[in-house]
Parts: C-alpha cells; sequence; structure tokens
C-alpha cells in the first residue's frame, strides 16, 4: 500500500516548471529528491510485487540467470566454440564473461519491457490525485537493479573459485553501472509516456529486445564483426558497455576513459530528455485513461 499523504509538499505541477527546471540535472535531482519518500514506498512494492505469490522468493534472482546462463554456455560456448577473442581465454572465462553480460542485459532489456505499461498500470495515480509520476519508472528500474545486483553474488563467488581473486579493475564496474541506469531511465521515461497513446508499442517491445540482444554483443567480441558493419554495434550503447563491464569483470582490463566519457555524457542526455517528454506529455494522461 502506498500513502499518498507523505508526499512532499515541494512537489509542484509540471506546467509550472520553467524550461531550466526541466533540463539542467541539479534541478531535475531536487526535484525528484524532493519525492524520496514515495519513491522508496515505490521501490519496496515493486520489489516485494516481483516475488509476491512465488515459491523460491528472492532466490529467483541467482536461478534464473544461472539457468540462462546454462543454456546459453552449452550453445555458444560449447557447439559454437565462442570466445571473446583474448589470447588464452578459456572456456570457464568465457562462461563468466557471458554470465556477467547477462546480467547487465536483464537489467537493460528488463527495464525496456517493463516500461510501455508502466503508467497505464498506475492509472489510479493519474485519475485521482495530483502524483508525481515521474517516480514510478524510477522505482522499476530501481527493483530491477536489486534484481541484477543479488545476481552479481553467484557470479562474483565464481569468479573467485576459478580465478583465486577480483582483479583490481572490477571496481570499475561500479562506473559503468552509471551509464546503464541513466540510459535506461531515459529511454524508460519516453516509453512509459507513449505507451499511454501507443498501446502497439508494448507488442513491439519483445522482438526490438531481441534484435537488439543480438546487436549488443552478448556472445562475440565487437572486434569480431567486420570493420565495415562494426561503426553500428558502436552506436549501441548496450554493446559498449556490457564489452567494458565484461573485460573489467573477467579479463582485468579497465575501460577506455575517453570512450566512457562519451558513453556517460550521450547517458545523462538522453534521460534528460526522456524526463521532458514525460513531463511535457503528462497532463495529457488523465484524458486517455
Amino acid at each position: 500500500m502506498v500513502h499518498i499523504s507523505k508526499m512532499s509538499p515541494t512537489y509542484i505541477s509540471s506546467n509550472r516548471l520553467s524550461w531550466s527546471e526541466l533540463v539542467l540535472p541539479w534541478n531535475i535531482f531536487r526535484h525528484l529528491a524532493s519525492c524520496k519518500s514515495l519513491l522508496w514506498q515505490f521501490t519496496k512494492r515493486e520489489i516485494e510485487r516481483r516475488y509476491k505469490g512465488t515459491l523460491f522468493g528472492i532466490a529467483w534472482s541467482f536461478m534464473t540467470p544461472l539457468l540462462m546462463l546454462l543454456v546459453y554456455t552449452l550453445v555458444f560456448g560449447y557447439i559454437f566454440g565462442g570466445s571473446y577473442g583474448h589470447p588464452g581465454e578459456t572456456k570457464t572465462q568465457f562462461t563468466l564473461g557471458l554470465f556477467c553480460g547477462l546480467l547487465l542485459w536483464d537489467l537493460i532489456a528488463g527495464s525496456i519491457a517493463a516500461s510501455p505499461g508502466l503508467i497505464i498500470g498506475n492509472a489510479n495515480f493519474v485519475t485521482k490525485v495530483i502524483f508525481p509520476l515521474e517516480i514510478i519508472p524510477i522505482a522499476m528500474i530501481t527493483s530491477t537493479l536489486v534484481h541484477t545486483a543479488m545476481g552479481f553474488i553467484p557470479l562474483l563467488l565464481l569468479l573467485l573459485v576459478s580465478q583465486g581473486t577480483i582483479g583490481l579493475s572490477s571496481i570499475s564496474l561500479i562506473f559503468i553501472f552509471v551509464p546503464i541506469l541513466f540510459y535506461s531511465l531515459g529511454i524508460s521515461w519516453i516509453l512509459a509516456s507513449l505507451g499511454v497513446f501507443l498501446r502497439d508499442i508494448g507488442a513491439l517491445i519483445p522482438p526490438a529486445i531481441t534484435v537488439l540482444m543480438f546487436m549488443s554483443a552478448l556472445f562475440f567480441p565487437i572486434t569480431a564483426i567486420p570493420t565495415t558493419w562494426r561503426w553500428v554495434v558502436m552506436l549501441n550503447p548496450a554493446a559498449v558497455l556490457i564489452s567494458m563491464g565484461r573485460n573489467a569483470l573477467v579479463f582485468h582490463q579497465w575501460p577506455d576513459i575517453t570512450m566512457y566519457g562519451l558513453q556517460l555524457l550521450s547517458s545523462i542526455i538522453i534521460a534528460i530528455i526522456g524526463y521532458v517528454v514525460f513531463i511535457k506529455i503528462k497532463p495529457a494522461f488523465a484524458d486517455v485513461l
């Protein structure tokens, strides 16, 4: 149960927000921080709803990626002889790299898949009360992040057992999560707002996610793509960031600072665009719902 009465009194209608309040990151952050009580409640609700009624509860955070890892490792690691192209790479390293990529992909794909139905699924907050609807995508992504973080526990244990240590470069994985979250949030705001008016988006997302997955270098290195077409994959932030995370955690390679900086800047811009789109479209939600 979410208690509306706890909403911060500093919340104001989107119609009264100036452009500086819409596009300047610190103003966006201050506005969202004023709703932190509601955001915490919604995040708890999302986490509880994800596992409500399941037999194993939060254990699915471990079991689901492990089951997918087993299938993909068998198919791409042994049947197709997959490799990430690192000198002396073992099948164990390929498996761990694939596991890392799958976890990061699950965060991205899970956020995208859930976004179109977010506002439709919370229509009561649109039509009955003045409510900061922009926190709903944040709560969804935060709960997905918790699910992903739980999946990294068995990965780190497997890494420690197989390699005897976890490299210092693994610290950079924390920073790699930042642009992933910004990209996911920006796209989620856009899809959540458009999903209210274009219900077909929900049907288009699953095949789009499948296509995007195979363009995200999950099962092969970016260098395996012919140079002529490599730039197309490099335009996909998921491919770049997943490759960075995998190399940092499993192959002890620090991310390229320039490439990371470009991804971070791009992700912040996407997040701001998504926020502006959502806030500007939000007043029309009630007319449709």
